[in-house]
């Protein structure tokens, strides 16, 4: 929300939000919460457009096999992650990647998927 770069209200909170939801999981999925592992962050702002890079120290995951996330629910069954995470012993949440998804306009993964890039056009 610091970021001085002329950008209104809405679109410095959407972008806030979605850049703190992936690193977070950065941090905790692909550091797993170890202190001495690093994240990496780049920005680069051009006159229409606002990009994040985020890459983890992590293997990476694959988005079909996350069964504990709302972003692999079926559309018939929009709360099917929350029985796995119960399952699982996770804490309630698994929403972040659909809401990140809805912030910003482009989401891309590396090969990999340990380094995403989020990227909000601001025309």
């Amino acid at each position: 929300m610091q970021l001085d770069a002329d950008l209104t209200d809405e679109i410095r909170g959407s972008v806030a939000q979605a850049f703190r939801e992936l690193l977070s999981n950065a941090i905790e999925w692909g550091g797993r919460l170890d202190p001495t592992r690093k994240v990496r962050i780049s920005c680069l702002r051009g006159k229409r457009m606002l990009l994040y890079r985020i890459a983890d120290p992590g293997e990476g995951f694959d988005i079909d096999r996350l069964a504990h996330a709302a972003i692999c629910n079926p559309d018939d069954d929009p709360l099917g992650h929350d029985r796995v995470r119960q399952e699982m012993g996770l804490r309630p949440g698994g929403l972040g990647l659909v809401m990140t998804r809805a912030l910003v306009d482009e989401l891309m993964y590396s090969e990999k998927r340990n380094e995403v890039v989020l990227v909000k056009y601001l025309d």
